[in-house]
């Protein structure tokens, strides 16, 4: 890869990066500071900085709801400031950390706010808004106060702003620095990695190249101990406080810069040679199709729809039509078309209107796109021939995960264009008979593909049918989803496991089972203020009101669990193994763990009421003693509010865990809880706390009574028993350890002649799944009574399975 190509790699994560903490309000002049257009560049060839601002804003102008999203959110924080709707109190909430580190300094928190949120704007046309937010009357007093304060320091100036810029962007040209981030960029973009690699190297240049000279700005941040991760939950509060506006137009100029960046380095080409279709395919460096990370919609068109990811004719002659990619990662805009036309021929020659490049198909280099899955599980089938039982293992592994994949793609619907909105509510027109013919489509389809994953692997877990309604982009405040009991009845009809509805990057996952009349779906964005006036914790993702009525009945709790997705626009700046969903009740929350990849929190749920996504630290004062090998796993566990402190700040680390208290963490670890769920023990009476945990482990197959018509609720767990409970729940999952492996899974413990026989083949599937381990010696000590600790061991590798 050229150096030129290098350096807009580089300059490609710092936009995503250095974007995102920058700060509020957000303007076209700040993208300048984010894209490394620095004062000294500006003062050498003003021209030339003025003609990349004015590119900036073109850029931006494309982009029609970004552009309204960045205007309605400029002012926005100093209004609230200003209207008192952010008290001071509030400031210093949204401040967090970062106000700690002045304790020892007079100063007016306001004008800490006002310098951290206005040193976004570093230069407008003129070179000047540094100038006034440097010698503002209420914010220079402050700025004396800190930075006077710091060793051999002085007030900050425009230069001080300008060395530092400077020395940042010498550190993002070096070479050594630009291969780290190539590397960082590569996990993110094309081998599934999180952007918290970007963010780690970003912070290891900072720390290394950048706060080690001896800078005012640099000494400031050492002497009060500020990092980039102190400024990150800054942004990301302000943000999050502000609400959606303004994540999505910090996306939007984020988006701007890197369409603005990459420009000499995208190629739009057609994969479809007739004039009638449109199959774009969007390439970076002449090499990599980004196609796999993308989501391709119509923006505006005559004459056309997008379907299929193809621009069609819609019934006429000829028609145009302007489309555009977000990425599926970070929901960036990545890609805005010139207008496209079609015409319909007879013969299907002709250019159509494409000005693209190359319309042959995948010439040039181009990493293929969307392989024909059955093609790909031919050639899987060839590769068994003679290989190792490894390999093989190998092989059905990837078997499984195309098909997987292509029945993902399958049951994909775009019906954004369905979408009408009136005053604050938006509503879909569905066409119920064209959904059934395509859900009849999707199921012989997904027949042919997992017939053809039988023939390959006989044990293959069939793929089931998981239909996903996308309606895309809404602005409204609430969005109405009709599931009418007909389309309901074809998707039971057609083996529909879940109906998926999306939204925004928010998705809710219903069983089509679940209902037995028209039903519909409400889903309204709450105000941020709901969740901050319940809560100090950090709040890391929108607030979405959900309500489920069907046969005007109010649905508040289902009996398959509901797959939930909530979008988190900045997971970087967060500790996301701390990240739950949390139920607000009453202006309290409850905490619903979940898991985080990918830019959104995925979690399961029986009820629901008003819900966000939360950064929940707890903790406790007594685990020293096990912080080496339990601490992170009591805290990730307890953060999910499957674990709890049996007094104020105490875990009691190395007390018993009794049968009930783990049935309750099974439960919570894989959302289970079910409130119509039954059992029939004698010793667990309907007013006992752990009643419903008891009654849904039972309901799921993960307990039995200890003797007849018993369950022991107050005996402790043995080793054993707590890995027979995993196992039976990991099963619920689809993973299984066959009978003829059970010796072999056991084959390291020296007691395994101590195991119950009615429990080794638990213990054996746990073991094999690294669930539980041997103690020193190799024991297993199937007999021994389980701490607190190491039910916290177990519950965290069960969460990362």
């Amino acid at each position: 890869m050229t150096m030129k190509k290098k350096l807009t790699v580089t300059t490609l994560a710092a936009s995503i990066m250095f974007a995102s903490i920058a700060g509020l309000p957000l303007s076209e002049q700040g993208l300048a500071n984010k894209l490394g257009i620095t004062a000294g560049v500006a003062s050498a060839d003003t021209a030339s900085l003025q003609g990349k601002l004015e590119g900036l804003r073109v850029e931006l102008a494309k982009d029609a709801d970004g552009l309204e999203a960045v205007k309605a959110t400029r002012g926005l924080v100093a209004g609230a400031v200003a209207n008192n709707e952010i008290t001071t109190d509030d400031i210093k909430v949204l401040l967090g950390n970062v106000w700690s580190k002045f304790s020892d300094v007079d100063v007016d928190v306001k004008a800490i706010f006002a310098l951290i949120n206005g040193l976004d704007l570093f230069y407008d046309e003129s070179g000047e808004a540094i100038n006034a937010l440097l010698n503002d009357s209420h914010i220079k007093p402050a700025i004396d106060a800190i930075f006077t304060k710091v060793p051999g320091g002085k007030t900050l100036t425009k230069a001080d702003v300008i060395a530092f810029q400077d020395a940042a962007l010498q550190a993002m040209a070096s070479e050594e620095n630009q291969n780290e981030l190539l590397e960082s960029v590569g996990k993110v973009f094309l081998l599934g990695g999180s952007s918290q690699d970007i963010k780690d190297t970003l912070s290891t240049i900072v720390d290394n190249d950048i706060l080690t000279q001896d800078l005012l700005i640099s000494n400031f941040l050492k002497y009060y101990e500020i990092s980039l991760g102190d400024l990150n939950a800054v942004q990301n509060r302000v943000a999050n406080k502000i609400g959606p506006t303004a994540i999505a137009a910090r996306t939007a100029i984020e988006s701007a810069g890197i369409r603005y960046i990459l420009a000499p380095d995208f190629k739009l080409t057609d994969l479809d040679s007739s004039s009638e279709v449109y199959e774009p395919n969007l390439t970076v460096f002449d090499l990599v199709s980004l196609n796999p990370y993308l989501n391709w919609e119509l923006v505006s068109g005559s004459g056309v729809k997008f379907e299929g990811g193809k621009l069609l004719l819609d019934g006429a002659e000829t028609g145009k039509g302007v489309f555009q990619a977000h990425d599926k990662k970070f929901g960036l805009l990545l890609y805005i078309s010139p207008e496209k036309t079609l015409n319909k021929t007879d013969d299907g020659d002709g250019d159509g209107g494409n000005t693209g490049g190359n319309t042959g198909g995948n010439t040039g280099g181009v990493l293929p796109v969307n392989p024909d899955p059955s093609v790909e599980l031919g050639n899987l089938s060839k590769e068994l021939v003679g290989a190792s039982e490894e390999k093989k293992q190998e092989i059905f592994q990837k078997a499984q995960e195309a098909v997987k994949n292509a029945l993902q793609e399958l049951a994909t619907l775009d019906l954004s264009k369905s979408i009408k909105v009136e005053g604050e509510t938006a509503k879909p027109t569905l066409d119920v008979a064209d959904l059934a013919n395509k859900m009849k489509e999707i199921a012989a389809k997904a027949k042919v593909l997992n017939d053809q994953l039988k023939q390959l692997n006989p044990n293959a877990t069939v793929e089931k049918i998981q239909l996903k309604l996308d309606f895309g982009s809404i602005t409204a405040k609430t969005t109405e989803i009709p599931l009418g009991k007909a389309l309901l009845d074809a998707a039971i009809a057609n083996g529909v496991d879940t109906v998926a509805i999306s939204m925004n990057g928010l998705s809710l996952g219903v069983s089509p089972t679940e209902f037995g009349a028209d039903t519909s779906l409400k889903v309204t964005n709450q105000d941020t203020k709901v969740a901050t006036s319940a809560t100090q914790l950090p709040v890391a993702a929108g607030v979405y009101e959900f309500e489920f009525t069907s046969g005007g009945t109010h649905i508040s709790n289902f009996n398959t669990p509901v797959e939930v997705t909530i979008p988190v626009p900045n997971g970087s700046k967060f500790d996301t193994e701390l990240l739950s969903l949390a139920k607000i009740v009453d202006g309290k929350l409850e905490f619903y763990g979940g898991s985080y990849e990918n830019g959104v929190l995925n979690a399961m749920r029986t009820g629901f009421s008003t819900y966000t996504v939360v950064e929940n630290k707890v903790e406790f004062g007594d685990t020293a003693s096990v912080k080496a090998w339990a601490g992170r796993q009591i805290q990730v566990a307890a953060s999910k509010g499957i674990l709890e402190g049996r007094a104020d700040q105490s875990f009691v680390p190395n007390g018993l865990v009794t049968r009930a208290e783990f049935a309750k963490m099974i439960v919570k670890t894989f959302s289970l809880e079910s409130a119509t769920a039954t059992e029939n023990f004698t010793d667990v009476n309907d007013s006992d706390w752990f009643k419903v945990y008891v009654a849904s482990a039972v309901k799921n197959g993960i307990v039995n009574g200890k003797e007849a018509g018993k369950f022991d609720p107050n005996g402790n767990i043995t080793r054993a028993e707590m890995a027979v409970m995993s196992s039976r729940a990991l099963a619920l999952k689809g993973i299984s350890l066959s009978p003829a492996k059970v010796d072999e899974a056991l084959k390291g413990f020296t007691d395994v002649a101590a195991i119950n026989a009615s429990l080794k083949s638990g213990v054996a599937l746990a073991a094999s799944e690294g669930i539980v381990i041997g103690e020193e010696g190799n024991v297993f000590n199937p007999n021994a009574n389980s701490t607190r600790a190491q039910a916290a061991v177990v519950i965290y590798r069960l969460l990362n399975k």
